[in-house]
Parts: C-alpha cells; structure tokens; sequence
C-alpha cells in the first residue's frame, strides 16, 4: 500500500509543478499554451487514477454513495467523456509541438 500512496503522491506532486511552470510562464509573458495543455492534460489523468485507487483502497463501500470518493470518481471520469477536454488537450499540444519543432 505504501507504494501505491507514493505513486499518487508523486504524480500529484508533478501535476502541481506543471500547473506552476505554466502560471510561471503566463506571469512572465512568456508563451504558456503547450504548458497550460500539458497540466490540465495530466492533473485530469492523475485526479482519475487517484479517484479510482482510492476506490480500490476502499473495497467495495468505494462504490457505494456514502463515500464522496465514489463522486469524485464520477466527476473525474465525466469529464474526460463528456467534454472531450482530454482530446482537445491533446490536440492542442501536437499542434504546439509541431510548431516549435518545425522552425
């Protein structure tokens, strides 16, 4: 189990430090759209794979409605279904990408 919370913590922790060195790059007047994608791309990975081990970490009351992780989960995972937000993330980033190394 110790394993298992220090891999969440440690992509936490990553995702935090993405969503810094965008804020970092917006404060500067630096370009910040690739990292801005790049965060939200992986901060929305990383809180489904936490809402989903805490589910497992739970047994079978994680499912149930009188956990709030089991809303969490929902949440996570509409996200990425409904809004498509995770593709367009993506997509965003490949067409950033392209660009920088093109040039």
């Amino acid at each position: 189990m110790q394993h298992q919370y220090a891999q969440i913590a440690t992509e936490i922790r990553a995702a935090e430090l993405l969503t810094y060195d965008a804020c970092r790059r917006k404060e500067s007047g630096i370009s910040f759209i690739k990292e801005a994608s790049m965060a939200k791309l992986y901060a929305s990975q990383v809180a489904e794979r936490t809402a989903s081990k805490c589910i497992e970490w739970l047994g079978g009351v994680g499912f149930t409605r009188d956990m709030p992780v089991e809303k969490f989960y929902r949440d996570c995972k509409v996200g990425s279904i409904y809004e498509g937000t995770s593709n367009i993330q993506l997509q965003t980033i490949a067409k950033m990408v392209k660009k920088e190394y093109k040039n």
